[in-house]
């Protein structure tokens, strides 16, 4: 790799953590194209590059997740109870799935990757683009922590398959269906990203009988691609965080449905080897 790839990864990062900030979502929107595209230019392909993709885009979106956690605590934007009732289905389903792809108890290979993460991205696009309502509408408490635990439990599901951190899952359901307005339910999204990743991360970490792409690896995680990443999240997701602050509710959510819609676009071409 040559110093262009890595400022373009870094680029890459700025963006992500920019986006993981404003939007809740982990980043995983950006760093997912930039880990497949240098990944396979590493030598990675078939089902080797899903679990590269997985494991390196999740241990990025653990660093997002606390810096952009940290940034909601110092705003006052921070709900504990709300996350660790999220988190602990979130968590169990995650695992369990994170182990059933690491140890192949399952076909799951590129295709697979990419039609799970079509099917997922489309209902959450027309449910938050198309929707007619535009005024903010939510309830005066949370959510009980029966539909707060649901919610984790296929966010959990969602992360492990997509390397997404959850946020593209939780955001939408948040505020469309539990009617919590969006700023809260960013701050919630990426309370619990960061131990979601982390738990996925460990798995992938000490995984065995690892193809062997650069010196500087452990496990699935390939150093020279993360830390680039990861030092873009560090610059950029504080700034995502107060844009949001300054945001009406509804052009977060434009913003949130059109970044998936550009997502899908591309996801789509590559599918038809456009791309």
């Amino acid at each position: 790799m040559l110093i262009e790839d890595y400022i373009i990864i870094l680029l890459f990062g700025l963006l992500g953590g920019f986006i993981s900030g404003l939007l809740g979502v982990g980043g995983g929107l950006l760093f997912i194209p930039a880990l497949e595209f240098y990944l396979k230019k590493l030598g990675v392909y078939d089902i080797d590059i899903v679990k590269f993709i997985l494991a390196n885009s999740l241990f990025v979106i653990i660093f997002s997740g606390i810096v952009i956690t940290y940034k909601q605590i110092k705003i006052n934007n921070f709900y504990i109870k709300q996350v660790m009732q999220t988190t602990w289905p979130a968590l169990v389903s995650t695992l369990v799935m994170t182990y059933s792809i690491e140890d192949e108890w399952f076909l799951y290979d590129k295709k697979s990757f990419t039609l799970v993460f079509l099917c997922m991205l489309a209902p959450l696009v027309f449910r938050m683009f198309f929707d007619k309502q535009k005024n903010e509408i939510e309830n005066s408490n949370f959510p009980n922590a029966t539909k707060m635990g649901i919610t984790g439990f296929f966010t959990g599901i969602v992360t492990s398959i997509s390397g997404l951190g959850g946020g593209i899952v939780m955001v939408p359901v948040f505020t469309n269906l539990l009617k919590i307005n969006i700023k809260k339910a960013t701050s919630i999204s990426t309370g619990v990203i960061p131990i979601l990743a982390f738990g996925n991360g460990l798995l992938y970490i000490f995984a065995n009988n690892i193809q062997q792409v650069h010196n500087l690896q452990t496990g699935y995680i390939v150093y020279p691609l993360v830390l680039p990443l990861i030092l873009g999240v560090f610059v950029t997701a504080p700034l995502g965080v107060l844009a949001a602050k300054t945001m009406k509710p509804f052009t977060l959510k434009l913003v949130f449905a059109s970044i998936i819609s550009m997502i899908m676009i591309v996801k789509v071409l590559q599918l038809n080897n456009v791309l």
